[in-house]
């Protein structure tokens, strides 16, 4: 087989079976014996040399020194026709030297011409043997003039940039303007393995990275390896070799190739599709690199397809194209392309029982977690394998150092470490509240206590709910808890989440609305699925607040505004029905919901302008018993008619107020706070609210 291109030499790669980079090369032992073998076939390209010199100047034998077995490197005599092979009958062939002829398709003279230029770099005799057989004391080193002239079975082909040598860089011409004159070196990479010492090539270093597959992957996951694998045993010519893996989260997609690449006898290699050149030639040079170290280690890649603008993605979308080793295309999202793409392999999400086998296989050592404690994490946090990996490895990095190990902190620190893993991917989308605030901060009346506490019971006992009694089989959809929060500001809807949040063990997590919401077609939905991708890992009470700016009443159909805004509510009504998480929305305007939303709550909560009675309570919790006060009145201060947030600055700027003064926290410190919240809500301060204060 001639390998003048990339698409001829795929097959052979796949062939040559795996083999670690660091070690010997496929087929190739790195012993003595391959050794002696590569020593061996070097003498007998040299002795090929010294038989033209031989025919050329009328010597029996020249060399340096004038003999063949200069410096060590004796080697069989040769017949004056200078015909016969000077290796010996049946003397072994190496092993590296029989990989690389037949990945690249070397013929005997290509094959003789890499001997050759490795002689220089073996041998220190081959620069005057050179000088000799060409009869030019001025070019002792290899060139395909001397080639040409004295090796076997010659040919033109073999010097063109599309034939092996060149394409593949196997030898490299000193000045490529002088092709047949100049001096010819074996490329370091190609002359290390031949020695015996294969690595990645160092230009690739800093692009490229290895991916180590995982030691077991979840079934579903393990599906998913085979089917990429499946994709480049199976690959026609319109889609050589290539498998787009998509869905999961990046770590996930590099281990299920990488176990794809292992059944597949590989290693594997990954690269950010942002790092391909755009250049037409860079991408070339290292496109033609890559696919010369996929066939000699052998590996596979892994383009891993992110955000690109349009140069990018054009530039990845050529080398992609242009692969003929087994390459995967991983991405969140589908691909659009219009080259042939290849097998599309989806990674699937794993199953609560696949979920509970990874838990309980990270924390097999720990015997105090149990299944009952395994089954609430996994009722909770839905996080892929590697994070449970990584939150079991903290686990046992925080446990005390003692034998015997309490298994209520051993569970705890369990949640924790799911708690922080789970946070990843939401911070950049908005603000992570960590909840302080317990029921006894929440003053509400006690419709709406137990609302809040049957919200906190739903999320609590999915697990026993759905999957031990059944109802996730037979519900299929809407298995999360949305809570509607609707009330006017102040009337402590936030605080509310925050205390369901610390009482679930939970994060508050508060989408910011400026990062999510763009006037851009398509950006919000986008946004908004990151958000509710993120929070699927269950580390978090997702919060809208001001919900109506999202979910607001589709209008009437006038202009392609109305038509993209309604389909962004669609959306939204869509993913907030499959979403399996706890997720709570405030409004101060209930109304202006779309009812198709409201269908959709499985909780609204009222929460209405506090009593006096109430607003007497939240005086007497906002201030701190430690506070140092003098006729401080809760009754009194309850006349104010505020909500539960404006108390709160009332009440802090009150205090600033005292301590300024160095006097204790009184009455006119609270008169004169009030006074300033008011003129911030554009009210007047009615004598009645103030009357007895001072």
């Amino acid at each position: 087989m001639r390998g003048t291109g990339a698409e001829e030499d795929a097959g052979d790669m796949a062939g040559n079976g795996g083999n670690d980079p660091g070690a010997a090369a496929p087929g190739q032992a790195d012993t003595g014996a391959d050794g002696a073998a590569l020593a061996g076939a070097v003498r007998a390209v040299l002795a090929r040399l010294d038989a033209h010199a031989a025919r050329v100047h009328g010597n029996a034998r020249t060399g340096a020194g004038g003999d063949a077995t200069a410096a060590g490197t004796a080697g069989p005599a040769v017949t004056p026709d200078g015909q016969k092979d000077a290796a010996e009958p049946g003397a072994p062939s190496p092993q590296a030297l029989d990989t690389l002829t037949a990945c690249f398709g070397l013929t005997p003279f290509e094959r003789a011409v890499v001997l050759l230029a490795a002689a220089a770099e073996l041998d220190p005799t081959t620069g005057a043997r050179c000088a000799a057989a060409c009869g030019d004391p001025s070019r002792p080193h290899p060139t395909f003039s001397l080639a040409l002239a004295a090796l076997d079975a010659p040919h033109w082909s073999a010097l063109t940039p599309v034939a092996p040598l060149r394409r593949w860089r196997l030898v490299e011409l000193e000045d490529e303007t002088r092709l047949t004159a100049s001096r010819l070196r074996l490329d370091e990479r190609i002359l290390h393995f031949l020695a015996g010492a294969p690595y990645l090539d160092a230009r690739l270093h800093g692009q490229l990275r290895r991916t180590v597959p995982p030691e077991t992957l979840p079934p579903a996951h393990e599906t998913a390896a085979r089917q990429v694998a499946a994709g480049w045993t199976g690959a026609g010519p319109d889609a050589p070799m290539r498998v787009e893996l998509v869905g999961g989260d990046l770590r996930t997609r590099g281990e299920i190739a990488a176990a794809a690449a292992r059944r597949s006898g590989l290693g594997l290699y990954a690269m950010s599709a942002a790092d391909v050149p755009s250049d037409p030639a860079e991408r070339d040079r290292l496109a033609r690199l890559w696919q010369r170290e996929a066939i000699l280690l052998p590996a596979a890649l892994l383009v891993e397809v992110g955000e690109l603008d349009r140069e990018q993605q054009a530039g990845a979308d050529a080398f992609v194209a242009g692969s003929a080793v087994p390459l995967v295309v991983a991405s969140q999202e589908p691909r659009q392309t219009g080259h042939p793409r290849g097998a599309r392999v989806t990674v699937p999400a794993l199953s609560d029982e696949e979920q509970l086998g990874l838990w309980s296989d990270a924390f097999a050592d720990l015997p105090q977690v149990t299944e009952r404690h395994l089954a609430s994490l996994v009722a909770q946090f839905q996080l892929p394998a590697h994070v449970v990996r990584s939150a079991a490895a903290s686990v046992r990095r925080d446990l005390p150092p003692s034998g015997t190990v309490d298994a209520v902190d051993a569970v705890e620190l369990a949640w924790r470490a799911g708690l922080a893993e789970a946070r990843m991917g939401l911070d950049e989308l908005g603000r992570r509240i960590e909840p302080r605030a317990g029921w006894d901060d929440l003053v509400l009346a006690d419709r709406q206590l137990r609302i809040l506490q049957e919200v906190v019971a739903h999320v609590r006992q999915r697990g026993t709910v759905y999957q031990d009694w059944g109802f996730a089989k037979s519900l299929r959809s809407g298995l999360g808890v949305t809570a509607l929060f609707a009330g006017g500001s102040g009337t402590g809807k936030t605080l509310a989440a925050e205390v369901m949040a610390r009482e679930l063990g939970l994060d508050l997590f508060v989408v910011d609305l400026s990062q999510v919401v763009s006037k851009y077609i398509g950006e919000t939905e986008k946004n908004l699925s990151r958000v509710f991708d993120a929070a699927e890992r269950g580390g978090a009470l997702l919060l809208f607040d001001e919900a109506d700016a999202l979910f607001g009443k589709r209008s009437e159909v006038k202009d392609s505004h109305d038509r993209y805004a309604n389909l962004e509510v669609s959306y939204l009504l869509m993913r907030m029905e499959a979403y399996r998480g706890l997720a709570v929305l405030t409004t101060n305007m209930k109304k202006a919901l779309d009812s198709a939303f409201m269908r959709r709550i499985r909780f609204v909560v009222d929460f209405p302008f506090p009593t006096e009675r109430e607003r007497a309570e939240i005086w007497r919790r906002v201030l701190p018993a430690e506070a140092p006060t003098k006729g401080v009145d809760p009754a009194l201060l309850a006349q104010l008619t505020v909500a539960g947030g404006s108390i709160r600055n009332i009440a802090l700027s009150g205090a600033f107020l005292a301590a300024e003064e160095g006097d204790r926290l009184q009455m006119r410190h609270m008169l004169a706070a009030a006074r300033t919240e008011y003129l911030k809500l554009e009210r007047s301060l009615a004598p009645s609210e103030v009357h007895g204060w001072v």
